[in-house]
């Protein structure tokens, strides 16, 4: 097993995600090896994790990363238009007197309206998108990955001579889904924590999501990746965001750092902008806000190592919308 170093500042993170010299931990490989252990044929998963660019390195890496590019350019404007339609419903989620789960009513319903604008409606197998995440959680029984694994070569044996155009689609979604809700989620918390009881078209809004779902980035810092013997391979957890850090640096790592920077920015960050123009158009309060997460958000140097789940996923976000009480002027 490979030795887990923290690069715990800014600085460090920022200059080993900006080096060439250091690959990403392959999850696909760990799938491999854990198959041959057991006897086991997780090939669907495999071939799935070889279609997630943020574990490839080298030319597999430029030549996937293109190719979502590509898909991700074509579906700009159906997305842009599928996101409109749902945060269009915030004022009514959100009228006073209203208790409302916004996870449940608004942020996952955001993602997947945004899933099938991309892939065609009918066509995006969103549980097995979620599902996918959890492959990379080292808590995930063995059972469960199985179970998954089958799943995804029933999704590939659909249709077998279109399967790498659709798992493609697949990973995109997959790469998306936890650091959009997540972020999402987390983002409307801190903004609604911070501001209780202003009317919510009176709030100053971040121009970006100020809170990510994706904490940490793992990358082989060792001399010989390929040697497995003693502490000879290295591996530097690199922070993408912390409380350690300026609101600056966060927004710097937000999407990622270097040549694994998240190829969703663009949308991302559009559908940020068209949330908040949309709360700033609601003279309601959120009287209060209370997000729960599946475990704990790391917090030190000992969460982040111990970090299993390169994702923090909420569960749950509740708020309960008051009308807006004005300060005299």
């Amino acid at each position: 097993m490979p030795r887990v170093l923290l690069a715990d500042s800014f600085a460090e993170s920022r200059q080993i995600l900006k080096c060439h010299d250091y690959p990403p931990t392959s999850m696909a490989d760990q799938y491999q090896f854990i198959g041959e252990q057991l006897g086991v044929d997780f090939s669907p998963a495999i071939r799935v994790l070889q279609m997630l660019p943020v574990f490839l390195s080298g030319p597999r890496h430029a030549e996937v990363r293109r190719a979502m590019a590509i898909g991700i350019a074509s579906a700009r404007e159906p997305q842009h238009r599928a996101a409109q339609q749902v945060i269009d419903r915030l004022p009514a989620l959100l009228a006073p007197g209203r208790q409302t789960e916004l996870m449940a009513e608004f942020v996952r319903p955001l993602w997947q309206a945004m899933a099938e604008a991309h892939c065609g409606a009918g066509n995006a197998d969103l549980d097995l998108v979620s599902d996918v995440t959890r492959l990379f959680d080292g808590r995930l029984r063995l059972r469960e990955r199985l179970e998954i694994n089958e799943r995804i070569r029933a999704f590939i044996g659909q249709a077998p001579e279109s399967a790498d155009h659709r798992l493609l689609a697949l990973g995109q979604n997959v790469l998306g889904v936890g650091p959009f809700t997540g972020s999402m989620a987390m983002s409307l918390h801190h903004v609604f924590s911070a501001n209780p009881g202003k009317p919510l078209n009176e709030i100053r809004y971040p121009a970006s999501l100020p809170v990510s779902a994706l904490p940490v980035t793992d990358r082989i810092v060792s001399p010989d990746p390929t040697e497995t013997t003693g502490d000879a391979v290295v591996v530097k957890r690199c922070l993408l965001h912390s409380k350690q850090f300026s609101a600056k640096e966060n927004e710097e790592a937000l999407y990622g750092i270097g040549e694994h920077a998240c190829l969703g920015r663009p949308i991302a960050s559009a559908v940020w902008l068209m949330v908040i123009a949309k709360l700033g158009q609601i003279e309601a309060a959120i009287q209060s806000s209370a997000l729960k997460l599946a475990a704990d958000a790391p917090e030190n140097e000992d969460d982040f190592l111990k970090l299993t789940d390169p994702f923090v996923r909420p569960q749950s976000l509740r708020v309960q919308t008051c009308p807006a009480v004005r300060s005299p002027a």
